[in-house]
């Protein structure tokens, strides 16, 4: 005990009259200036990037826009100087960095060890050269320490004091990336599954900082005296008991958060996340709170981020599903062929929801006060305009919407009586999706619409958003090739209606839209037959859409029928690389190649699209997924 120093600490830094150890509380050697000379470093560069980003998606989007608005009129030959790359270094930014997996072609497509455990997806280059610069940086900035110091518990007081900064700066961006809310989003043009992936590394740096920071206590606590008086502080200080309380809840938030957990558990992986984080910010808000620490201010900043997010969900559930008037939203489950599920919510009011976007579909009797993303399959008022002469290609019978159509326009054509226009665009908005049986909510979801009469049941339930995609612009381009693996047809729905209607009322650039589907048999087709009927009677829609429907397991070979040149069936895989061989040779303007699905067809449609960029075309490359 000749070694023990002790002295009184200011009031700021416990109740008076404690006696604390010199190098295990309170700032001796912790070195304060270069802690906030590396933080100011931190937070210039991650602005310093954010801004870099910001300034190319102007660029990108004035350079859209630019397009769109002089490719208005154009026919194919006066879209050609859009249509081709007027230099090679951003087509080989977009090819080699941007768009570019790891390595060959795996990005979003599980890596499975066994039949029912996949460890997760990887990141793309660009999002890995980002992680392992902001490794490094952190790994640099713990080790940067005055090594110099006579005393070893002094450096290891300054790790302890570095780890600790670092560890509540790094919750700030944690925080932020994890809402739906996130401002960037919009800002950046950076899509949520993005952020979700940087949430995740920001999460296990958060972690090993908390670790590091508290074993550092440990080790000077423990040589100070013994591990006895060590742990008996642990319990009797509510500063070092707080500080102890967030790095155990962030070890469980890293235990349980592996991808075979998370997605074998997902509704009890998310409640438990839920409560270990808010747990996690109480220890550590108490933490730096006890001794006024300076770290508080961004205790303070996630605070706000995370009550801004979810006052701002709050509020959006209820704009949308409450009406004083019309009182609340409904919701109506069909049971589908192919073990889907057709949800349809028909809400109190008149809403605009704009192609591409997702909701959180929140359905009480099934899964309590959880929620789930979606994307919208389809939107239009309750009641439909019947088009004339729908024409041969009419696989289903269903009434086109006249939602978001120019009346005028349409009336001029006979298609819509304007009265019935103008009436159906007072009523209020239904919001359809399409959710496949998979585990949990779904499933039960689904077993409940079949056992019930008509395979029909209406319940309660609620939607919240509707959240933007990160998208822009998709009528900027002449030429559009969507491709759909399963359920993800949903989030091209809407996109098709928007741009044959639009393109028909001359407002956009796009003449020529190729709708791609693979699915496993021909029942998932039951999925979005209506509405897909709808679209095929849209006026000028044989000048602009072709449908490829691929079977991968067709019953037979009489089910594989192509009713007309627009409209095609084929047994077997899609294989993206072909479809795009056919495509950019005959394309107009310039090529956007978007894709929702699973993740190994999502990644054959990047290789192709990656193949055809660099060779003289213009190919833009967007993909929606949601990797949880």
């Amino acid at each position: 005990m000749d070694d023990l120093r002790r002295r009184i600490i200011p009031r700021g830094y416990g109740t008076n009259s404690t006696y604390v150890y010199t190098y295990s509380r309170g700032l001796d050697g912790v070195n304060v200036p270069r802690d906030v000379i590396i933080t100011r470093i931190i937070l210039i560069g991650v602005l310093g990037l954010a801004f870099g980003v910001f300034c190319g998606r102007i660029g990108q989007i004035s350079h859209a826009y630019l397009r769109h608005i002089t490719s208005l009129n154009a026919s194919r030959r006066q879209q050609t100087f859009w249509s081709t790359e007027q230099s090679s270094l951003w087509p080989t930014i977009k090819k080699h960095l941007l768009y570019s997996p790891i390595g060959r072609k795996r990005h979003n497509r599980e890596i499975q060890l066994s039949s029912a455990l996949n460890v997760g997806t990887l990141p793309s280059r660009f999002q890995t050269i980002l992680i392992l610069l902001y490794v490094a940086g952190q790994l640099a900035y713990c080790t940067i320490l005055d090594y110099s110091a006579n005393e070893k518990k002094a450096l290891i007081a300054e790790l302890r004091g570095r780890s600790g900064t670092l560890a509540v700066l790094n919750m700030v961006p944690l925080f932020l990336l994890a809402g739906r809310n996130n401002p960037l989003i919009p800002i950046l043009h950076i899509s949520f599954d993005t952020y979700n992936t940087l949430h995740r590394w920001l999460g296990r740096i958060v972690v090993i900082e908390s670790v590091v920071h508290t074993a550092a206590w440990a080790v000077n606590a423990a040589n100070e005296a013994d591990v006895s008086d060590m742990l008996s502080r642990l319990r009797d200080t509510p500063f070092f008991t707080w500080g102890l309380v967030g790095t155990v809840a962030m070890i469980f938030l890293c235990l349980h958060s592996p991808s075979p957990i998370r997605h074998a558990f997902y509704e009890t992986f998310l409640h438990l996340h839920q409560l270990a984080a808010l747990l996690a910010f109480i220890g550590v808000w108490m933490h730096l709170d006890l001794d006024d620490l300076p770290q508080k201010p961004w205790a303070m900043a996630i605070a706000v981020f995370w009550i801004f997010d979810r006052t701002a969900r709050f509020l959006r559930l209820m704009y949308l599903n409450i009406s004083f008037r019309k009182g609340a939203t409904n919701m109506v489950v069909e049971a589908l062929p192919g073990e889907a599920c057709r949800v349809t919510f028909h809400l109190p009011k008149r809403v605009r929801i704009n192609p591409g976007c997702h909701v959180y579909a929140y359905i009480p009797s099934v899964s309590l006060w959880m929620s789930h993303p979606f994307s919208v399959a389809w939107v239009e008022p309750s009641s439909s305009v019947t088009v004339t002469n729908p024409g041969p290609e009419n696989l289903f019978k269903s009434p086109v919407s006249a939602d978001s159509t120019s009346p005028s326009l349409l009336e001029k054509q006979g298609v819509v009586d304007l009265d019935d226009y103008m009436r159906d665009s007072q009523k209020p908005t239904s919001v359809s999706l399409i959710m496949g049986a998979q585990q949990g909510m779904t499933r039960k979801l689904y077993n409940k619409a079949l056992v019930a009469p008509s395979q029909t049941l209406t319940l309660s339930g609620y939607i919240e958003g509707p959240y933007r995609s990160h998208v822009s612009n998709m009528g900027s381009y002449g030429t559009a090739v969507l491709f759909s693996g399963g359920a993800g047809i949903t989030h091209h729905m809407l996109y098709c209606r928007d741009l044959i209607l639009r393109a028909y009322e001359g407002r956009v650039a796009t003449q020529q839209i190729y709708l791609i589907w693979s699915v496993r048999s021909t029942d998932n087709l039951a999925w979005v037959q209506e509405w897909m009927d709808q679209i095929l009677r849209l006026p000028g829609r044989r000048d602009i859409l072709t449908i490829k429907l691929f079977v991968s397991k067709p019953k037979s070979q009489r089910e594989i029928v192509s009713p007309s040149a627009t409209v095609q069936m084929f047994p077997g895989r899609c294989r993206p690389q072909v479809v795009l061989d056919e495509v950019i040779p005959k394309r107009v303007g310039a090529t956007i190649v978007s894709v929702c699905g699973p993740g190994a067809f999502a990644d054959e449609v990047r290789a192709a699209a990656r193949d055809n960029i660099g060779k003289g075309a213009v190919v833009d490359f967007v993909e929606e997924a949601f990797t949880w």
